[in-house]
């Protein structure tokens, strides 16, 4: 799934606020017994802690973790300088590389990661399909080999699958008739284009049925597109409502013209969004596929429509797992699933209809004119009437994550959890399969290293999820199976999606990983540039050496969400992204990637490594490299933004700021402790020799850094979408993509509701509070 679009780099007259914007737009617009292919790895609770020697030199460890600490390294927190955290650029020289971390840098191959990406892309692997199940296999096999303990695990969602479809203006003046395409066309040196069995292009739990009416343009399909057209007097009810691709969520878009009336929804790609218009002619020609990255006429984007802002996962098992066997509610009862039907469009099958708008209705502001010639965005309605059909077919079927495991040696209870999905809409060389490539590679060095001797303290779990693009669906169901045993063991979960379609580096995460993602970058070189990644980023965003490149907040659109936002578990999520025009296209392909978007696979290789890095630093550390302290930082910039709002000026948010003053304090003195420990760590060469006291003293510092971000979830959930549980984060309720911190509050806010207003930020205060209380 993961986002839309390219990136676009800011000038250097831009300011850090507007750095901060782009890097959201950037990020916004993607055990028990003997296992056995069926069996889950994870098991009961290993309650009997074995003392084992230091597989590395304590001291080293000691002084990599009292850096990590000591170094000023907070990121400059978006719109807001915060004076309590120094944001000067952080990243020391940071030579001291353990031996795991030095061997590991020199195992991961260009070579292999290309050649398991050729084999992903070599067919279509739509999720629930038998090439899925075949890839599935394939990848347990690979993790088997690489010497990893894996098993497939299986759940049974609904999906659907498209039959037929037709869109048509089958009335008016006989000039402006048109049957639309809705096919994309081969090309020639792309092999897999050509592939007949392609599957069609259609929305992922969209609507079966057939609507008929006159077609509105509505822009990008906002809430406040809508409005517009409604305050212009424009009738709404019972048209097809055509909007383009950006500004939010596709799903959303259904949502929102689902409100107004209309009985139909149309998305087309517009070439001035994703197509070649505008876009700056240096690292690859600004043209269209196959002479350029950009998505071309025929091109149209599949994609989920499911409310991803309101639920995760299966619809009709919302908050449990879609077992074989599970109750499943009404599909008419979900609060996922439209009630209207869709279908994706290219800019090809678009024009035409905007042609039949043309000087009708009203034109919107500069932001609703596209990139067609010939059309100046009317918005219509048209005079003759259309037909949209769209016949698909909803079915309860198996999907398949296949789960590796490497047991810890020291603390086999706590978890470092790794993920990528693997289903893609068709070949998907991008999204997901650049992820699924480099998560391959990775795993295989993981397997040398076992063969070395080596063992992490913590376990490390990798995930291929299944059924990703239809809404989070593998990763969502798993976890919902699995989250008593994640609230207890889970300490980070690190996710890539579609990792590779540029050169650009960019993040987001819980703010507790931001320090560790800023001294991992400085470390790994960036093929492009020549110094390290780090560079590189901040370079892209042109920050000056006093300030860090921004890492955003976590929204939604990737695997990241039921752990972060259902569970309250430290997530990072980050990506080389680059000029990607062919997102959820047929023309996603390995084609498209080895042309323009890692020729080399260069930038696979260095994500590989960067993964890597952070897994061993997060499974072998004496001490976990979390950061509770620049998350208060985070938080007061946070309650800032809420006085941006349309609330009464007498209403002060000094239940949340109290709270937010409350959890500084703890986290500093967390901090000083923290310090002491590791000063105490330093006099000692093996764990052997660790008084059982500060083991303890480890063990409980570990226990509060891991459950730090569980404070966080508030078991009322979100009013009105209770199954995002977190207080500070969740998708925007009308965007999806992108982030909305304290949303509970937010929503209240937008619905005017002062009541709510208070209640929410209660419960906030609540939650951040009882974090506070957690370090004592």
């Amino acid at each position: 799934m993961s986002e839309e679009g390219a990136i676009h780099l800011p000038n250097d007259e831009q300011r850090h606020d507007g750095i901060a914007q782009k890097a959201r737009d950037w990020f916004s617009d993607k055990w028990n017994g003997t296992p056995n292919e069926h069996s889950p790895l994870l098991g009961e609770d290993n309650d009997n802690k074995r003392k084992r020697k230091f597989r590395i030199i304590l001291s080293a460890a000691s002084l990599s973790i009292a850096l990590i600490i000591l170094v000023s390294a907070t990121a400059y927190w978006f719109n807001h300088r915060n004076k309590d955290v120094d944001d000067r650029l952080p990243p020391p020289a940071w030579d001291h590389l353990r031996p795991a971390e030095k061997d590991f840098l020199e195992l991961p191959s260009k070579d292999n990661i290309r050649e398991y990406l050729k084999t992903y892309t070599s067919k279509a692997h739509l999720a629930g399909s038998a090439n899925d199940k075949e890839q599935a296999e394939w990848t347990r096999d690979q993790f088997e080999s690489f010497g990893l303990e894996t098993t497939i695990e299986t759940y049974w969602p609904l999906l659907n699958y498209p039959i037929s479809h037709r869109f048509a203006i089958v009335s008016g003046p006989d000039h402006l008739r048109y049957e639309a395409k809705l096919t994309e066309d081969p090309v020639e040196e792309d092999e897999t284009s050509r592939d007949p069995n392609v599957v069609p292009t259609f929305h992922g739990y969209s609507k079966n049925g057939t609507a008929t009416g006159r077609v509105v343009y509505a822009n990008y399909g906002r809430v406040e597109d809508f409005q517009f057209l409604k305050d212009q007097g424009i009738q709404l009810n019972g048209t097809i409502a055509l909007v383009r691709y950006g500004g939010s969520f596709r799903g959303l878009k259904v949502r929102a013209a689902e409100v107004f009336g209309c009985a139909g929804v149309l998305i087309y790609s517009d070439p001035i969004d994703d197509g070649p218009l505008g876009k700056p002619d240096d690292e690859n020609p600004n043209e269209s596929y196959p002479n350029g990255p950009w998505r071309s006429k025929s091109s149209a984007q599949r994609g989920s429509v499911q409310y991803l802002s309101l639920i995760a996962g299966d619809p009709l098992t919302p908050g449990y797992p879609a077992t074989e066997n599970a109750t499943r509610i009404d599909p008419d009862d979900s609060t996922g699933i439209t009630k209207i039907p869709s279908l994706p469009l290219s800019w090809e099958d678009a024009l035409p209809i905007l042609k039949a708008t043309q000087g009708l209705g009203v034109r919107g502001k500069s932001d609703w004119v596209g990139g067609l010639e010939g059309v100046d965005y009317f918005s219509g309605p048209t005079e003759g009437e259309a037909v949209l059909v769209n016949h698909i077919e909803n079915k309860i079927t198996p999907i398949w994550n296949v789960i590796a495991r490497i047991e810890g040696a020291d603390e086999p209870d706590r978890a470092i959890v790794l993920g990528n999905h693997r289903d893609a809409w068709v070949y998907g060389a991008v999204d997901p399969s650049s992820g699924s490539a480099s998560m391959l590679e990775l795993a295989r060095a993981f397997g040398v290293l076992l063969k070395d001797g080596w063992r992490p303290r913590r376990t490390i779990i990798l995930a291929s999820w299944d059924g990703e693009e239809y809404g989070l669906v593998g990763s969502t169901e798993w976890v919902e199976d699995k989250k008593l045993w994640l609230e207890k063991h889970a300490a980070v979960y690190i996710n890539v999606d579609t990792a590779v379609s540029g050169p650009h580096f960019g993040a987001g995460a819980s703010p507790s990983l931001n320090r560790l993602l800023y001294e991992i970058t400085s470390v790994v070189e960036d093929p492009r540039m020549g110094g390290s990644v780090y560079d590189a980023w901040s370079a892209d965003y042109n920050v000056s050496d006093s300030h860090s490149p921004p890492i955003i907040e976590l929204g939604s659109g990737s695997d990241f969400v039921p752990f972060l936002d259902h569970v309250g578990i430290a997530s990072i999520s980050f990506a080389f992204r680059g000029n990607y025009g062919v997102y959820h296209s047929n023309y996603d392909s390995f084609h498209w990637m080895e042309k323009f978007g890692d020729p080399g696979f260069d930038y696979h290789l260095t994500l590989v490594k960067i993964w890597g890095l952070l897994t061993l630093r997060l499974s072998d550390s004496i001490i976990l490299p979390l950061h509770p302290e620049d998350y208060t930082a985070a938080l007061s910039a946070y309650v800032d933004r809420l006085h941006d709002y349309d609330v009464p000026s007498s209403y002060k948010f000094k239940h949340l700021s109290k709270a937010v003053h409350k959890l500084k304090k703890a986290t500093r003195r967390f901090n000083r402790r923290l310090n002491r420990l590791i000063k105490r760590l330093d006099e000692y060469n093996s764990l052997d020799d660790v008084p059982s006291v500060l083991l303890h003293r480890i063990e409980k510092a570990n226990r509060r850094l891991t459950y730090f971000e569980r404070g966080f979830i508030d078991s009322e959930g979100i009013p009105g979408r209770e199954w995002f549980k977190h207080v500070v984060y969740a998708p925007g309720l009308w965007t999806g993509y992108s982030s909305q911190v304290f949303p509970a509050i937010i929503d209240s806010i937008d619905a005017k509701n002062d009541d709510l207003v208070a209640h929410t930020e209660k419960r906030a205060a609540k939650s951040i509070k009882r974090v506070a209380s957690s370090l004592h």
